[in-house]
């Protein structure tokens, strides 16, 4: 009879540091990073937000060729998310490789403690306009069902059609480390 209650003991112990230590794993799993260093910079931000100003206000027709760097992006997106106070994305990093972008950051301000997330998504030529579809996503080693990444890529769609950029877009290329988008002013 000694034996049952040890065995009780010993479950409800295993029980305890499961709970207690299995958050840790799912909270922060493996994330794909860059393959390369990126560093944010104001700078490489100021550039890139220069050259989206320049080829979007030329004149009707007038045909632009505009690429864009890891470390541009990553420090426009970094730049833009520290104006806003409560950024509910911290330390982001943004890189082209393989065809897709890839995105890493912690999620701050949203669930009760921070976690680690990742991206990936592609992006197409749907009727002149750039479409983004994210392929996978998770906030630590928890996955994001696929309803919800369809979701958040048709609201991301939806915001890009809503700033009405007046361009038409022929051509989209994701490369190692930078991607270039080619079209002309409507």
């Amino acid at each position: 009879m000694q034996k049952r209650p040890k065995l009780i003991y010993l479950f409800v112990a295993v029980m305890f540091l499961t709970l207690a230590c299995g958050p840790c794993r799912v909270l922060s799993a493996d994330l794909p990073t860059p393959p390369r260093a990126i560093a944010v910079s104001t700078d490489s931000a100021a550039q890139l937000e220069s050259r989206i100003q320049q080829n979007l206000g030329g004149a009707p027709g007038q045909p632009f060729i505009m690429s864009m760097t890891d470390a541009e992006v990553t420090s426009l997106v970094a730049t833009k998310l520290a104006e806003y106070g409560d950024s509910p994305v911290a330390d982001p990093q943004i890189w082209f490789t393989k065809g897709k972008i890839y995105g890493t950051g912690r999620l701050v301000n949203v669930l009760p403690i921070e976690t680690k997330f990742f991206v990936v998504a592609s992006a197409r030529i749907e009727d002149g306009q750039v479409k983004v579809d994210i392929e996978e996503s998770s906030a630590g080693a928890l996955p994001i069902p696929r309803r919800m990444l369809d979701t958040i890529s048709q609201s991301i769609n939806e915001t890009m059609n809503d700033l009405q950029l007046d361009v038409t877009v022929s051509a989209l290329e994701i490369l190692e480390g930078e991607a270039i988008i080619k079209g002309s002013r409507e």
